[in-house]
């Protein structure tokens, strides 16, 4: 979570590789699925909703936990972590860092060395579990353009330096997750925060994901309020312009009366754009950043529970 409303760079290129293999293939955007969706509106069903596999629906770590109490049914976890953190987060999807080091050296992090060995245990740990797991590589990192990390350069050869040592252990259970904020997709292109300038490529990044937050009268929201859809829109024109998934890492709306509404918004909006979408994890827990202490994020209402609930009872969605 970043200090911008609500928004992310290139190195190796995989010879012959436009589309990833494995996860990529889940919710590619292909001939004949477009002609699955037509069939399905010419017999009269409800649309691409439909037509396509569940996707995940959850909350982030941190607030999970009350909002699995405040839900009848069981909800996805998305978990954030270091490198340095032996144990490994069992969760639907993983967001991990290497702490305060430099892209640059984790880029450079050869066998042997105390980084590389700590990414191989993530690989091999994550591996021997099976299953499909979503893994993003140190997420918003256009909130810290100009920064400590690096260059957004930095952060794309090191982004491919993980994945490649994952490749090279096998853990082919990964849908690697590029996860930036939404604001990096609404921005101009001349900005250091635009999305493209920070893209590790076709070849490496299986799911897009953005953190859209309708910040409204607290943060940096200036007293604008946002439909998810108003946030989104350009992240799955960049997903599927690129044949990939699509998915929220992080989502949430500062407290107010019409938040049961903007949830239920938001529900409809998934529904409307499952042939791309395939998670979305609400930020239900105080913000992280100081310059946001003032935003509400966490549900706290029935009115919000049940609205989120809704989400959860419904049959196009799963943990």
């Amino acid at each position: 979570m970043s200090t911008n409303s609500s928004v992310l760079p290139a190195g190796r290129h995989r010879s012959g590789v436009t589309t990833r293999r494995r996860w990529g293939t889940r919710r590619t955007l292909t001939g004949w699925f477009a002609a699955a969706l037509a069939a399905v509106a010419v017999a009269g069903f409800a649309g691409p909703a439909s037509a396509t596999t569940p996707m995940y629906i959850g909350s982030v770590d941190g607030g999970y936990q009350q909002m699995q109490a405040n839900t009848s049914g069981n909800i996805a976890n998305h978990a954030y972590a270091q490198f340095s953190n032996g144990n490994v987060p069992n969760t639907r999807m993983i967001t991990v860092a290497a702490g305060s080091a430099s892209w640059r050296s984790v880029a450079n992090a050869g066998p042997g060395s105390t980084l590389y060995n700590q990414i191989v245990h993530w690989a091999q740990t994550i591996k021997a579990r099976g299953g499909h797991v979503m893994v993003a590589y140190n997420h918003e990192p256009e909130a810290s353009a100009g920064g400590q990390h690096g260059s957004a350069a930095d952060f794309i050869a090191a982004y491919r330096h993980v994945e490649s040592i994952f490749d090279k252990v096998g853990a082919k259970n990964v849908e690697w997750t590029w996860q930036m904020t939404a604001w990096a997709f609404r921005t101009k292109p001349s900005s250091s925060q635009y999305a493209a300038k920070w893209y590790p490529g076709d070849a490496w990044v299986d799911n897009v994901g953005a953190d859209a937050y309708n910040w409204n009268t607290c943060g940096v929201g200036s007293g604008k309020y946002n439909e998810l859809k108003v946030l989104g829109d350009p992240v799955l024109a960049f997903a599927r312009a690129h044949h990939k998934a699509a998915s929220f890492p992080e989502f949430a709306s500062n407290r107010d009366a019409q938040r049961p509404q903007w949830i239920r918004n938001a529900h409809q909006y998934f529904l409307a754009n499952q042939d791309v979408l395939s998670a979305a994890f609400y930020f239900n827990r105080p913000p992280t950043v100081k310059a946001n202490g003032d935003c509400k994020w966490a549900l706290s209402s029935n009115a919000d529970f049940q609205a989120f609930q809704e989400i959860v009872n419904d049959k196009h969605f799963t943990s």
